[in-house]
């Protein structure tokens, strides 16, 4: 087709020439040497536009001749390219399926065929740690590493994972923190870094890095929010029992004012409070802590008060004004019934003790105190009633029994 078109080309060329000469056929002398040639322009012009045509195509055939190797190197590259890629995709499909040893196979061969292997080489690595085979992954990853340093943080964050896996926390410790130092807003390091500080219970640096690895977007804001007031109770708790007063001081002023009314928070500021004899002070936590926000398992820390066995009456006066609000609050219900046992008001405890045990669900910890609730009012039916549904409770993956409480007055029955 393409040879059609151009002979029309030259046709039409021809004609133009015959046509602009007319009439007057004109007359063309060549002399070369002892050569001499004699024709009419016009035939003249259509051999000239002939030798044009022929020299455009023999331009054309010698520029493809001469380019044919660059295209078939080309062409070679490209079924190299689409074969690599086949193999990774292959590769990575095993791979998620946890066909470690062929994910690994295949990616190897993917790595030998592309021009930059080096995220061939890395999902070959985490094929062979899927493997168990961390001598190999350790292989591919420092070929990988010669490769390209633009790649340097992904090949230390999975050099991070053998290094966990194998127990060897100190040597990712190591690995993160200087990928931290010099990556200091990269999302996964930080997530990397939350996870081991998890894995260890390093509460402090968790503190510190937190709020950093929200702001780089590694983690939500109510995830962070809600890790955070977990991680400060915890801290404060450790700091309690170790008797650093100064730390847990700080982490309560440094706490942000929706975390200092978290019960997991102020649990641990009760007890040290306690610990150091400011009951004045536990009185109008708890009472604010409850005001803004109902969390009924605050109202247990009540009994830990030293007033609490010698006054229990007043005490439970005091606690019935949550009740109209707070009608089926199972803490607040079992709480009442301690106290009116202990100020034996024997008809109101055995009100309050019915009211808690009619609910249909009750958490475990609930039940081991009415369990023994019922065996002070000499029940025995019913406390082996809230017996088997704790223990059905627990085999149902309720949550874990209480520890025991800290503080002057606890673990004192209220008589």
């Amino acid at each position: 087709m393409r040879l059609l078109v151009k002979a029309l080309l030259v046709l039409a060329a021809a004609v133009a020439v015959v046509s602009l000469m007319g009439e007057g056929p004109g007359y063309v002398l060549i002399q070369v040497g002892e050569y001499t040639l004699e024709t009419t322009a016009a035939l003249a012009g259509i051999a000239l536009v002939l030798a044009l045509a022929v020299g455009w195509e023999l331009w054309g055939l010698l520029s493809r001749a001469w380019g044919l190797p660059a295209r078939l190197s080309e062409r070679h590259l490209q079924h190299q390219r689409q074969k690599s890629l086949a193999l990774l995709e292959e590769g990575l499909l095993a791979l998620e399926g946890g066909q470690g040893e062929q994910a690994q196979r295949l990616l190897a061969r993917g790595a030998r065929q592309a021009e930059a292997p080096e995220a061939y080489l890395l999902e070959a690595a985490r094929a062979a740690l899927l493997a168990g085979d961390r001598s190999e992954a350790e292989a591919f990853l420092d070929r990988a590493q010669r490769g390209a340093e633009s790649h340097d943080t992904a090949i230390n964050l999975l050099r991070a994972e053998i290094e966990l896996d194998a127990g060897r926390g100190e040597h990712a410790l190591a690995l993160l923190s200087d990928l931290e130092h010099r990556k200091k807003e990269n999302p996964e390091v930080l997530r990397r870094l939350l996870e081991l500080y998890r894995r260890v219970e390093d509460w402090d640096a968790l503190l510190r890095l937190l709020p950093r690895a929200r702001k780089a977007g590694a983690v939500d804001d109510e995830a962070a929010e809600e890790e955070l007031v977990t991680v400060r109770a915890r801290r404060m708790e450790e700091a309690r029992i170790a008797g650093n007063s100064a730390a847990v001081e700080a982490l309560w002023q440094g706490a942000g004012r929706s975390e200092r009314w978290d019960a997991r928070l102020v649990g641990p500021w009760v007890r040290f409070l306690l610990g150091k004899g400011r009951s004045r002070e536990v009185e109008k936590v708890l009472d604010q802590a409850l005001k803004r926000r109902w969390q009924g398992e605050l109202v247990d820390l009540y009994l830990a008060l030293p007033e609490a066995p010698g006054a229990a009456q007043e005490m439970l006066q005091r606690l019935e004004r949550w009740r109209s609000d707070h009608p089926v609050d199972p803490h607040l219900l079992t709480v009442l019934a301690q106290l009116a046992l202990a100020a034996k008001l024997w008809g109101k405890a055995d009100q309050y003790l019915a009211e808690v045990t009619a609910q249909p669900e009750l958490p475990p910890d609930i039940l081991l105190r009415l369990v023994q609730l019922y065996q002070e009012r000499e029940k025995p039916e019913e406390a082996l009633s809230c017996c088997r549904r704790g223990l059905a409770a627990l085999k149902e993956g309720g949550p874990a029994l209480p520890a025991p409480a800290v503080g002057p007055g606890a673990g004192q029955r209220l008589e």
